[in-house]
């Protein structure tokens, strides 16, 4: 059983040509690169990442009676099965079930790196997945061109979000995978006419909803607009078929959706759930206005993204792909060869649109899936070759490789913020520096900190109660206004601009649909948090920066923010 899974796995790369395997070797040195990124730790710096703390407990509580988790089950489980032995036997370590010996036993370095390390191999795995699909797909949308599979695998495999997402925890990559696999289906679906497809379509789409809900808008409009295209694509007497196959299609992908979620067994979570997503998991956090100047400014914002992702100089490549595309094909293969355009418009629309929220991992479905079209390039080379044009063939094929490299350089600068961390020589610093028994004073959560020793005396200072924080070991939690700093004189302070700079921003008028998101406003209607930071960063606090650690990186590799996970400096200051 187990080698017929593994074949079954690898059998996707068995198929690929020399040139398209070196293309995945590539890939797959590409986001392996610093995959150790902080650790080992007991807690991980990728923001909202899943993993080691996140995936046990939320499993728990989707199936507890009335509870629900932010994200759906799906992949959560699957990192739980993984995992088993060592839960298993940190289980059997526990001095009982009791939630704080629980936390006790599993709250180690050691436990808490192979959680992270195995959810990032995941996350790598399922990366080189959508690599791999991309190429595929290309391939059925440019049949006959053996070289579109290598130049769509290259493109996406540079990808800076894609690059990103595959050394974290977060869900955003997992999910795109399921759905990346459903249109893959499609696609087949399209080429061999065969509407019964459409029932593997919405297992693979349901995946991918049940592994993060916002995949639903990878489907939601463009899912409608293929059946209806392959419909009339049809002679009348096929098109009753393609009508029955949608249903069962939407019957099986809501009912896996629902079943997945944990809908059944804990109905009331479930609908809790439904309006957190539908409430402040998604409103809180809009950063444009909820009326269409801000749908427009988010539809605007979406399209400048594109810089943030790959070189400008792909955006043409990318564009006169599709166009190449649409025009060699015909009937079904054309309604085949927009089938990732449409998907990459119903994303920006049904989530971009109406969450109103533009940021890497919620464009990285269109940026990923719009890399099909790299395989032009293989399109317009091979027919310049054969009409004896090796001029432009090859000013077509040194264009896109330039592209490549140069989203090459944008990962590998992503890569080397990540290796570069300012958290890194912080720590060092701070091991160097501080003396045993003097009190350091940390604000902000995990993922914004230097990983601390055990051995000094950290205080972590906030004025919201302590049971709602993610527990750092040897650190004493302290719920407190942080303007009374002068009562607790710590002889150091630590904070990390990650968690520093939405009390230090100026609140902002709406403009053009753009607004500041509500979280932020909270945080700077907290008066004292923000006034404290301001006084601290100004040095009028008591306190003078005694070291700053930011990452410089180099003129051919700039530093690389992303997702408030990296590029982001490190204070320590000292009382004077």
């Amino acid at each position: 059983m187990l080698r017929r899974w593994l074949a079954l796995a690898l059998r996707p790369v068995r198929e690929l040509g020399t040139a398209e395997r070196l293309v995945l070797f590539g890939a797959a040195l590409l986001h392996t690169f610093g995959i150790g990124w902080g650790l080992p730790s007991t807690d991980g710096w990728d923001v909202d990442g899943i993993a080691p703390r996140d995936f046990l407990p939320g499993l728990v509580e989707t199936f507890t009676p009335g509870r629900y988790f932010t994200y759906p089950p799906l992949h959560l489980a699957l990192l739980a099965l993984l995992t088993l032995p060592v839960t298993v036997v940190q289980l059997l370590r526990a001095p009982s079930l009791a939630p704080d010996d629980l936390v006790a036993t599993f709250l180690s370095v050691p436990v808490m790196t192979t959680f992270a390390l195995v959810a990032r191999v995941v996350s790598l795995l399922m990366s080189l997945g959508v690599v791999l699909i991309v190429g595929r797909i290309a391939r059925s949308i440019f049949p006959g061109v053996r070289s579109a599979r290598a130049w769509a695998m290259a493109i996406c495999g540079v990808e800076v979000a894609g690059t990103y997402y595959a050394h974290t925890t977060n869900l955003d990559l997992p999910a795109l995978f399921w759905a990346s696999a459903a249109l893959l289906v499609l696609v087949l679906a399209l080429e061999r006419d065969e509407p019964r497809r459409l029932r593997r379509v919405a297992v693979f789409a349901a995946f991918a909803i049940a592994t993060k809900d916002q995949a639903y808008a990878v489907f939601a409009l463009s899912m409608p607009a293929v059946l209806v295209a392959w419909t009339l694509a049809r002679p009348r007497s096929g098109r009753a078929e393609i009508a029955r196959e949608a249903l069962h299609c939407a019957a099986i992908a809501v009912g896996l959706v629902l079943v997945l979620d944990a809908a059944p067994f804990n109905p009331t979570g479930f609908a809790a759930r439904v309006r957190f997503l539908t409430g402040p998991a998604s409103q809180d956090f809009a950063q444009h206005s909820r009326d269409w100047a801000g749908r427009l400014s988010a539809l605007e914002d979406a399209v400048r993204f594109f810089p943030n992702h790959y070189p400008v100089a792909l955006a043409p490549i990318l564009a006169a792909g599709a166009f190449v595309a649409v025009t060699s094909n015909e009937g079904r293969g054309r309604v085949a060869a927009v089938v990732p355009l449409l998907a990459a418009a119903s994303f920006t629309l049904a989530f971009n649109c109406v969450a109103r929220r533009v940021e890497e991992r919620f464009m990285m479905p269109q940026m990923q899936l719009i890399a099909v079209y790299g395989g032009g390039v293989g399109v317009v080379v091979e027919r310049s070759l054969a009409a004896r044009r090796r001029a432009l063939a090859a000013f077509v094929a040194v264009t896109a490789g330039v592209g490549v490299v140069l989203g090459l350089r944008l990962s590998a600068s992503m890569l080397l913020t990540m290796t570069g961390d300012a958290r890194y020589a912080a720590e060092r610093w701070i091991h160097e520096h501080v003396k045993p028994g003097e009190l350091v004073e940390v604000y902000g959560g995990n993922v914004y900190l230097p990983r601390l020793s055990p051995a000094l005396t950290v205080e972590r200072v906030d004025p919201r109660p302590t049971k709602s924080r993610n527990p750092m070991p040897g650190v004493v939690e302290k719920q407190d206004r942080l303007g009374n700093v002068d009562a607790r004189r710590p002889r150091w302070i630590v904070v990390g601009m990650g968690h520093a700079w939405r009390y230090l921003q100026e609140e902002r008028a709406p403009r053009d649909g753009r607004v500041l998101p509500r979280i932020q406003r909270e945080g700077l209607a907290d008066a004292d948090t923000r006034d404290f930071f301001r006084a601290l960063f100004a040095e009028r606090a008591g306190y003078r920066r005694a070291r700053v650690f930011h990452y410089e990186g180099s003129a051919l590799f700039p530093p690389r923010p992303l997702h408030a996970s990296l590029a982001t400096d490190v204070f320590v200051f000292e009382r004077r």
